[in-house]
Parts: C-alpha cells; structure tokens; sequence
C-alpha cells in the first residue's frame, strides 16, 4: 500500500509548530491524502486483534481464541476485574496489532511492512521533526488500537525508561465519529479539570510531546463505530 501525506500549507504548519511549541499538543487535519486514509482504514477494519489489558504482574495480551473458550461467568468476572481496576490504578482494556513488533518478527503482511516503512522513511520523519522542532526524532514505532464500546485508557503520560519518546503520535482512522460517542483524547489540567481534548476526527494526526498526563475517555455504550487509529511514539534510538 503506497502511502501518500496530503497537501499542507505554510501558513498551517507555521500555526502547527507554534501550537506544539506553546502547548505540547496540536493536531493537523487531512494528514494523508484522501486515498491513503480509507485504503488504511478498511485494511485496520479487517486486521485480527489482540485484546489487551493489565494485571498485578503487567501486560495481558488476550486473543479472541483464548477469550472464546471462557465460560459466559469468566467472561464476566475478567469484565469486572478489569473495570474494577481502573477504579484506583492505571488500566486499560482496547483492540491492539503490534505493528512494530510484527515488522520486527518479520510477520507483518505487506500492507503493514509498508506502513512501517512509510511511518520510518525520510518524508514522515524529516516532517514531524520539522513540526515539533525536535532534531533528536529518528524513528517511529506503530500499534494498530481499536475502542469498542466499554473500552478506555486511562491517565498516563506515555513516560518510559530507556525508550527516547519524545512525541506521542495518533493517527486517526474512523470515517465518522460523534463526540458523545466518548473515546476523546483528553488532557488532563492541574486544577483537576480537562484542560482540552481532541475528537478522534477522520484522517487527523494527533502530537503530544511526551510526558503530557492524558487518557482515552470510556467509548458510550451507544457508540455507532470503532475508534481506529495507528499509534505509536517518535522517538530517539
């Protein structure tokens, strides 16, 4: 799949990189071409998700496989455990492809090799280094997300030991998306309030400089799609 970064002017990325440099967060519209991004979306759409959590011990990678022989009770229990653990401490319950992992493996299908390459080539770094004024930016890594409905992340700041995160990137996906359908990126003030938050809006690209306190609101049980988008961290080697 040739991916292509749609047509941006001057004067919009000149206010991007004021945005960036006064608030750590902006996001630019029509980031790929039109093509690009339903091509991208309907190849995530039909990509075989893990789904993923934490427990006591870390990282709980679940495979539908897995999920489909539990009991209707287990299901259920997990379910709780899981809502229950957000309560008080850092948690989370969404659909993820590890497209860097996979690339890495080397068992990524075609489609996602040239998303990781599109997302490591010259253009896509040399631009976002350009827009966050951050020279150090010499990599991408990528996951594939998908919020269902009950689905959500809660604050975190993306922070982490020996990994060179500079920005967080979010690449959205989803062609229609209703803000009272919750999943928003929100940004978390020191007065305890949402200091802003971003609708996951068709073919925007969301930056974050990292560490920025932030979450995923809970997707509404009335939610009429799937939050789709391609995440990751530009980062240092």
């Amino acid at each position: 799949m040739e991916l292509l970064i749609g047509q941006h002017d001057a004067q919009k990325l000149t206010a991007i990189r004021s945005r960036l440099a006064l608030m750590g967060r902006a996001q630019i519209d029509g980031f790929l071409s039109e093509v690009s991004a339903r091509n991208l979306h309907q190849a995530a759409s039909s990509e075989s998700y893990n789904v993923v959590s934490r427990r006591a011990t870390g990282h709980m990678d679940m495979s539908q496989q897995w999920l489909d022989m539990l009991t209707p009770p287990q299901k259920t229990g997990l379910a709780q455990t899981i809502q229950e653990a957000a309560t008080t401490d850092f948690q989370y319950l969404y659909d993820n492809y590890p497209v860097y992992d996979a690339v890495e493996d080397g068992v990524a299908p075609p489609v996602w090799k040239s998303v990781y390459d599109f997302l490591n080539g010259e253009a896509f770094l040399e631009l976002m280094r350009d827009i966050t004024g951050e020279a150090r930016i010499a990599m991408a890594d990528a996951q594939l997300t998908r919020f269902r409905r009950g689905h959500f992340l809660t604050e975190h700041s993306d922070e982490a030991e020996g990994k060179n995160r500079y920005y967080a990137y979010v690449l959205n996906l989803t062609p229609v998306w209703r803000i009272d359908w919750g999943g928003l990126l929100a940004f978390h003030g020191e007065d305890g309030n949402v200091a802003e938050a971003f609708t996951p809006c068709f073919n925007t690209l969301n930056l974050l400089k990292v560490p920025t306190p932030h979450s995923v609101t809970q997707v509404a049980l009335s939610a009429g799609a799937e939050r789709i988008s391609i995440t990751g961290w530009l980062r240092g080697r």
